[in-house]
């Protein structure tokens, strides 16, 4: 008999999953086309039509009522607006990535959230790391500071998107409030954001909406929310410890594509500081899957 801690997962929740980590993992595909419009145009433009959709969205999921205990207790409130925050600097610091070709730098960033996961436990809630934790955080930071020391790069793009994302996520998992109420709460000062932007950037070229590269525009807040509904909802069918190592293939798919489509620069130096942070990585997915093996 099947231990009842094992949570049952379908082929259905896997493609739900699956699919997400594959629109993911195309957005440098989806954003370069968008280029000739201009950063500040796209980035407005993303942060604009993403509240209509999520409140669709919340519409169709009938989680509405999850929206109103949060403006009711700070508690939540704050939060809720420290992560919108988050939310659209990262928007704003990927595109900005993908337009200046520094797509497998975007990448590296998020090979990074293990091992900033693991500081950021440590230091601001004491919890306990192990050694095997330490080496892969170590192995990871060594790969960055293999950049810097041989090439003379300054990753920051990647650091600042790796640290965000923990601290996004660290934020989120202590709030108790319902995954689409709380991603259409974190829309709503994106809006007033892209609106601003809208106006005050006009697409560039004499470029109009009504065009089918136009139509990418509003349809980029779809693309980039889709996934992370899709995500939500393979989360509830299968074991987060699957679900993880799986996300890890979005950087990777952006990985080749700025290698192999866009040619971005990747030298021996590269390789070995890749090699280390992908080291890492696999060190910290082991771990952490013969922790979950050993609680069970």
């Amino acid at each position: 008999m099947q231990p009842s801690n094992h949570r049952h997962f379908d082929g259905t929740g896997l493609a739900y999953g699956l699919f997400a980590i594959l629109i993911w993992g195309s957005f440098p595909f989806y954003f370069k086309q968008t280029e000739l419009f201009g950063f500040l145009s796209v980035y407005g433009h993303r942060a604009l039509w993403a509240m209509p959709f999520m409140l669709c969205v919340l519409l169709l999921m009938r989680s509405w009522k999850g929206v109103v205990p949060v403006f009711q207790s700070r508690r939540l409130f704050l939060p809720i607006a420290i992560t919108s925050l988050i939310v659209a600097t990262q928007q704003a610091l990927y595109i900005w990535g993908i337009f200046t070709e520094r797509i497998v730098e975007l990448s590296m960033g998020f090979y990074l959230v293990p091992a900033f996961s693991t500081l950021l436990g440590c230091i601001c809630f004491s919890e306990r790391v192990s050694r095997i934790q330490w080496l892969a955080t170590g192995l990871s930071v060594l790969g960055v500071v293999v950049l810097i020391a041989w090439l003379g790069d300054n990753p920051w793009l990647g650091v600042t998107m790796g640290l965000s994302f923990t601290i996004y996520s660290a934020i989120r998992k202590r709030l108790s409030v319902e995954p689409a109420a709380g991603l259409f709460l974190e829309t709503v000062p994106l809006f007033f954001i892209g609106f601003w932007f809208v106006i005050q950037f006009p697409l560039e070229g004499g470029h109009s909406l009504l065009s089918w590269s136009g139509l990418l525009l509003p349809l980029s807040a779809v693309y980039t929310m889709l996934p992370i509904l899709l995500y939500v909802v393979a989360s509830h069918r299968v074991p987060l410890s699957i679900l993880g190592m799986l996300f890890y293939l979005a950087p990777t798919v952006g990985f080749l594509i700025g290698i192999f489509v866009y040619d971005e620069d990747f030298s021996p130096v590269h390789v070995l500081a890749f090699a280390l942070i992908w080291l890492g990585l696999l060190i910290y997915l082991w771990a952490d899957r013969v922790n979950a093996k050993s609680v069970d």
